[in-house]
């Protein structure tokens, strides 16, 4: 595997000449990332062969603090960060706000690079974490509204409830009553954690849909037929 990697290092020098990655460090991190999967030794190879090797050059590298890398980083990547943000956000003050803060977050805290094993693309971990970091800005903001604006705010969906001054206990139990509440929590929990995941995000949390879709890498239409196809499951 050694002489594979050695190829490997080569193609990634001539891509990112100046940046000053041993390798001995690439070699090491692969070898983590091998152990980490628990790969049977006959699929190593084919592993090592599906790495984006040039993406984990250049995350390996900042994640060591290599100024060069960073620089690399920031012409390649911020666009498409800003993108992302673009896409996630109502707005472009927001967006803007986003990605800085997503920059921002690496480069006080290059360890987080190491969560990129290179089985994707830095682009699609980027997206990732774009959408990560929309929705916890999301959640941050929904706490910051007076409680007694939030409750008017989730009251709206539902009239009759909100004129019963119920708790939220109270609600669900006025809504669905307590033996057919059993029965959905009891059918909720039967779903695989993707949709739990979904339905929790969109259904308890009120995060947008807009949002739901980038934390699964899916067009927002998507998630919609997604929670579409639950609804009709779950009734």
């Amino acid at each position: 595997m050694l002489d594979r990697l050695r190829q490997v290092f080569e193609r990634c020098q001539r891509r990112y000449p100046t940046i000053g990655l041993a390798f001995e460090d690439l070699a090491a991190h692969v070898h983590q990332i091998v152990e980490s999967e628990a790969v049977h030794p006959e699929g190593i190879s084919d592993l090592v062969d599906r790495l984006h090797h040039e993406d984990l050059f250049l995350a390996l590298a900042c994640s060591r603090g290599d100024r060069i890398a960073w620089e690399y980083f920031v012409d390649e990547y911020l666009p498409l960060v800003q993108r992302y943000a673009g896409q996630a956000c109502r707005n472009m003050a927001e967006s803007e706000d986003l990605a800085q803060e997503i920059v921002a977050g690496l480069l006080d805290d290059r360890r987080r690079f190491a969560g990129y094993n290179g089985r994707g693309s830095l682009a699609g971990w980027l997206r990732v974490s774009v959408s990560h970091a929309a929705i916890d800005r999301f959640r941050r903001n929904r706490r910051e509204v007076p409680l007694d604006e939030a409750g008017d705010e989730r009251d709206l969906a539902d009239p009759g409830l909100r004129a019963s001054g119920l708790g939220t206990a109270d609600r669900l139990d006025a809504r669905w009553g307590p033996a057919l509440l059993a029965v959905l929590s009891e059918e909720i929990g039967q779903l695989s954690s993707r949709d739990r995941l979904l339905l929790g995000l969109y259904y308890i949390e009120g995060v947008p849909l807009r949002l739901v879709g980038d934390h699964f890498g899916v067009h927002e239409a998507t998630a919609s037929r997604w929670l579409d196809a639950l609804r009709r499951g779950l009734r």
